[in-house]
């Protein structure tokens, strides 16, 4: 559940803008035969922000996780061969929220796939040979709080 979304009584305390929230849920969607075992070690070793990873395996997978839960942000695994995340992400948008926080992960170049990424609905990739788990946790953080801006500007709307 987003940070400043779970139901009363569950509530973590809202992170001021600007900073890492003690703790994000993120899904991680790979494709068959891949395993996010690096990224939760990765994710462990850096005590910036405590990241709860959970994972899916394929498209449909993913999907149905994102139909049933609700999570803070997920992070896409980009293989053209075994999961195209920028198909994946119109079937996300389709299926699930608008404001669900998406981020890519791939080999490719930044320069090559962000605004590929960006024109499909992802809100940052990421080459995984050239980034940090500091980096990740921030671009996680940065698209959670953008989202929640947006909602909260909705909400202010209506």
């Amino acid at each position: 559940m987003g940070v400043g979304s779970e139901p009363a009584g569950t509530r973590l305390p809202a992170t001021p803008w600007g900073h890492l929230p003690p703790q994000m849920r993120v899904l991680f969607i790979t494709g068959p035969g891949r395993s996010g075992a690096w990224l939760a070690e990765a994710f462990a070793s850096d005590s910036a922000s405590e990241v709860v990873l959970e994972e899916a395996t394929g498209m449909a997978a993913g999907l149905a996780r994102l139909r049933d839960e609700l999570f803070d942000a997920v992070l896409i695994s980009h293989d053209e061969r075994s999961l195209d995340a920028l198909a994946f992400l119109d079937a996300i948008r389709t299926g699930s929220s608008d404001e669900q926080p998406i981020i890519v992960l791939g080999r490719q170049s930044e320069a090559q796939m962000a605004d590929l990424c960006f024109e499909s609905g992802a809100d940052a990739y990421l080459c995984v040979d050239g980034t940090t788990t500091r980096t990740l946790i921030w671009q996680v953080a940065r698209a959670t709080e953008r989202h929640r801006l947006i909602n909260e500007n909705r909400r202010l709307e209506q």
